[in-house]
C-alpha cells in the first residue's frame, strides 16, 4: 500500500477517527435536508452529481439513484470518496451514505491486504459501537450493525472496503439488483422466515442452491469462518442432507441418513457415489470452496439426496449456521425460495 500520510491504512487510527465523526450524527428521518445539517455539522458539503455522469469510483459502477456526492477533504472524509444514495421514487429520500475508503490506495495486486483492511475496519466498528455486527452478509462480506436510525456496515466490494451508515427504517440495505444471498444472523435480527420469491421446481432450487453455495463457500473462511447448511422436510426433519465446511480444507462434506423408512431405493446414493458410514450417506466435494463447478457440484448432490428421501418440494425448508470468531450466527438463504426453518425456544431449527 502507499505510504502517504493521508492515503495509507498502516493503522486504524485514521479509520477510528472517520468513525468518531460519522457514529454520533443524527440524521433524523433521513429526508435530505436532514442528512445534509448533520454532515454541515462536520463542515461537510455534498454537491449533485452532474446528469448523465457517474460518481467517482464507485465499485459497481453508475447506479441512477446516486444523486450526490461529498467533496473532497475538508469538504468530506479525509480519505476516501463519499456518496449519498436516494430513493429512486423520491429523491427526497436518503437511503444512505456511503465512503469508499479504498479510493486512493495502491494495492499492488495483493488482494491480502484488501482483506486485511476489512477485517481491521470490522474490528474498529465492533469496539466503536460496543459489540459484534448483529448480521454477515454475502456477496460483499458485509458485516451489518443494525441500530434504531442509523445502521452501519463494512463491506468488501470488488476489491474496495466500503463503509455505509444505512438508513434503518427502510431495511438498512440500498443496492437494488444485489441482493444478499446468504446471511449469518443474531436470532433477534432474523428475516421473516417465508420467502419473497417462492422457488418454481427442483430445476430452480438447484440453481438457486447453487448461486447461494458458490457465495458461501467463496467467503465465509475469509472472515474466518466455517458454516454448515441444513435442507430438510418440515414435517419430518429426520429427512435432511447437510453440507459442511470448515476453514482447515478445501472441501465440503455432505451428509444424510441411512435407513430412512419407507422409500423405494434406499441404496440409491451408494450406487451415486455417496459412502456409507454407521447411520450416515457421506460425500466429499474436494475443491467446493475455492472453485465454482464444485460448489455447484455439491449443490446437485444435496438436491438429489433431498429427493432422494421423497422430501416434497412444497415441504422444503432450510437452516443451519455460520460461525466466526465472535460466535455463531443462523444462516439464511434470502434467494433460495424456500422457507427458513423454524426456530424453536432453544434457537434450533425444527418442525
Amino acid at each position: 500500500m502507499t505510504t502517504d500520510a493521508y492515503r495509507g491504512w498502516d493503522s486504524e487510527t485514521r479509520f477510528q477517527r472517520l468513525l468518531d465523526e460519522l457514529l454520533p450524527l443524527d440524521m433524523g428521518t433521513w429526508r435530505l435536508p436532514e442528512v445534509r445539517a448533520a454532515l454541515d455539522s462536520l463542515g461537510w458539503q455534498v454537491r449533485p452529481v452532474t446528469p448523465g455522469g457517474s460518481p467517482p469510483d464507485l465499485a459497481r459502477g453508475r447506479r441512477p439513484e446516486v444523486a450526490w456526492e461529498l467533496g473532497g477533504h475538508p469538504q468530506g472524509p479525509r480519505q476516501g470518496v463519499g456518496v449519498l444514495t436516494v430513493a429512486a421514487e423520491d429523491p427526497e429520500q436518503v437511503l444512505g451514505l456511503e465512503i469508499n475508503l479504498s479510493y486512493g490506495i495502491a494495492y499492488d495486486d495483493d488482494h491480502s491486504h484488501e482483506f486485511h483492511f476489512a477485517q481491521t475496519a470490522r474490528e474498529v466498528t465492533a469496539y466503536a459501537l460496543g459489540g459484534p455486527p448483529t448480521r454477515l452478509a454475502g456477496p460483499g462480506l458485509r458485516a451489518v450493525w443494525h441500530r434504531p436510525g442509523t445502521s452501519v456496515a463494512v463491506t468488501l466490494d470488488e476489491g474496495c472496503v466500503i463503509l455505509q451508515l444505512l438508513c434503518t427504517d427502510r431495511g438498512a440495505e440500498f443496492r437494488p439488483g444485489q441482493p444478499d444471498l446468504w446471511r449469518g444472523s443474531a436470532r433477534a435480527d432474523l428475516s421473516p422466515p417465508e420467502p419473497s420469491k417462492p422457488v418454481r421446481d427442483w430445476e430452480d432450487a438447484q440453481a438457486r442452491l447453487g448461486s447461494a453455495l458458490q457465495a458461501l463457500c467463496a467467503e465465509v473462511f475469509e472472515f474466518p469462518g466455517d458454516f454448515s447448511l441444513r435442507l430438510s422436510s418440515a414435517r419430518d426433519p429426520l429427512r435432511f442432507a447437510v453440507a459442511a465446511a470448515t476453514s482447515y480444507t478445501d472441501a465440503l462434506r455432505l451428509e444424510t441418513p441411512v435407513g430412512t423408512p419407507g422409500l423405494p431405493d434406499p441404496e440409491r446414493l451408494g450406487r451415486l457415489g455417496w459412502d456409507r458410514h454407521d447411520t450416515l450417506w457421506q460425500r466429499t466435494v474436494p475443491g467446493a470452496l475455492t472453485m465454482r463447478d464444485p460448489a455447484l457440484e455439491a449443490a446437485a448432490d444435496l438436491v438429489e439426496a433431498v429427493r432422494t428421501l421423497e422430501v416434497d418440494l412444497s415441504d422444503l425448508v432450510h437452516s443451519g449456521e455460520v460461525s466466526v470468531p465472535t460466535g455463531t450466527r443462523h444462516l439464511e438463504l434470502p434467494q433460495l425460495g424456500v422457507p427458513r426453518a423454524v426456530l424453536d425456544e432453544a434457537g434450533q431449527a425444527g418442525a
